[in-house]
């Protein structure tokens, strides 16, 4: 399992626990002619140490870069399986301070100082490889809480010989004020933060979310399948994300908020028999494109029937000779522009549909098209000197936030690269450059 979880790390595994046995022997020694509670504080000290092997080891990238994300989704943490780990792995260090000091304030505030230290450190070096995140540290913090509260109430319910540590308040007061200095100043010099609404983490559906999610799957399944975990995918930088619902036998996944693109794969079964959705009136063997766009026409028309009127279909096999089935495709132009709705439906060898990308959407208007497409392709030339070729393809309705435009989509070929460009068929201006190493 540590293999797997540290992805071939075995040499740090084995070195971060003969340090931290190491170091308990060391620290109990020392702690055993110095206090009457030395095998409490080793642990403690040792706990404090094997979190930062696991937080602080380098991972041989550069996600730190002097960048900070605040994720201003407090909660979130709590819900990720990332966010209840570290949860956990904070809790021993505060339910251990508690023991040693006997006081709830101390062994707490060193557990939160700890994670404020390892989330600055990771933020502020760049060698070691790790991102810093409030998400973690609010998830530490509330694991180190948990942890003391625990210990402070058997501190309280179970007599002991052990008294509480007096503290040295002043001494206790400079090294906080030094402490919060140092963390200051390294905040201030060398990280940036960026807020973001919610980070990328993968945590449960909310019940709105969950019944979007079994609306979408009886849409294109009727009840032909149990809704099983569904969970939710946030975008970093704003509310929207992907609902994933899982099925017996595959998954769907629907856009949030809107709701209006649904996409399902029904190809994972184990057991190696069709996993399709049977389409009723469907032959039993499909050997022919033609009889595969039947089986899908049908289908659609029972589950989609906006996306037929107006629109043209066309199939192509999928893999070598339609080993997989055939894709059949619903497009719709208006003025000879592709309008953005999508309904693409494959049917594989026994007449079940095993893939689905669906996106409804109305018709939309753009202006007046006044760069055709010969024109198109010399000015996406224009924009990437040194290139070879420009081979202009669709004219597309491209959303801009509230507005919508007609772009002619180029491909330009280059010597070591080539790029999609987008042309605004009515101003010409070229607006999207996505470029790619050549194969």
């Amino acid at each position: 399992m540590l293999e797997a979880v540290f992805k071939g790390h075995t040499a740090f595994i084995i070195s971060a626990i003969t340090l931290s046995l190491a170091f308990f022997s060391v620290a109990f020694l020392t702690a055993k002619k110095r206090t009457d509670r030395p095998f409490h504080l080793a642990l403690w000290c040792t706990s404090m140490l094997s979190v930062s092997f696991l937080t602080l080891w380098t991972t041989g990238g550069s996600q730190g870069s002097g960048r900070c994300v605040v994720n201003l989704k407090f909660l979130e943490p709590f819900g990720t399986e990332q966010g209840l780990l570290n949860c956990l792995m904070f809790t021993p260090v505060g339910f251990l301070g508690v023991l040693v000091t006997r006081r709830l304030l101390p062994g707490f505030a060193i557990s939160m100082g700890l994670s404020v230290a390892i989330e600055t450190a990771q933020g502020a070096l760049p060698v070691i490889g790790r991102a810093c995140d409030t998400s973690d540290l609010l998830a530490n913090s509330a694991g180190g809480l948990l942890g003391a509260l625990m210990a402070f109430l058997i501190t309280r319910t179970r007599p002991s010989e052990l008294t509480a540590w007096r503290l040295n308040a002043p001494r206790a007061i400079v090294t906080w004020v030094a402490f919060s200095v140092i963390i200051g100043v390294v905040w201030s010099t060398s990280i940036q933060t960026h807020a973001v609404k919610s980070t990328e983490a993968v945590g449960s559906a909310g019940g709105n979310q969950r019944e979007v999610a079994i609306s979408a799957v009886h849409q294109a399944f009727g009840n032909h399948y149990t809704v099983g975990n569904v969970q939710f995918s946030s975008s970093p930088d704003s509310d929207s994300g992907t609902i994933m619902a899982s099925l017996p036998v595959g998954f769907v996944q629907v856009n949030w908020p809107e709701g209006n693109e649904i996409t399902a794969s029904l190809d994972m079964s184990d057991s190696g028999e069709a996993s399709g959705f049977p389409v009723p009136g469907s032959p039993a063997h499909i050997k022919k494109s033609n009889e595969a766009k039947k089986v899908a026409t049908a289908y659609a028309e029972k589950h989609f029937p906006w996306a037929l009127p107006g629109s043209t279909a066309e199939v192509s096999p999928v893999g070598d000779n339609a080993a997989l089935g055939w894709m059949v495709s619903w497009r719709k132009h208006l003025h000879g522009v592709l309008m953005p709705m999508r309904l693409d439906v494959q049917i594989d060898r026994a007449g079940h549909v095993s893939q689905l990308s669906t996106r409804k959407s109305p018709d939309v208007d753009v202006p007046s098209i006044r760069v055709n497409k010969e024109n198109a392709a010399q000015r996406a030339m224009h924009s990437a000197p040194g290139c070879r070729k420009a081979e202009a393809g669709e004219l597309l309705a491209v959303q801009d936030k509230a507005n919508w435009n007609a772009v002619w989509r180029i491909l330009v070929t280059c010597k070591d690269s080539s790029m999609i460009t987008h042309v605004n068929a009515h101003s010409g201006a070229v607006e999207v450059k996505e470029k790619h190493p050549a194969p």
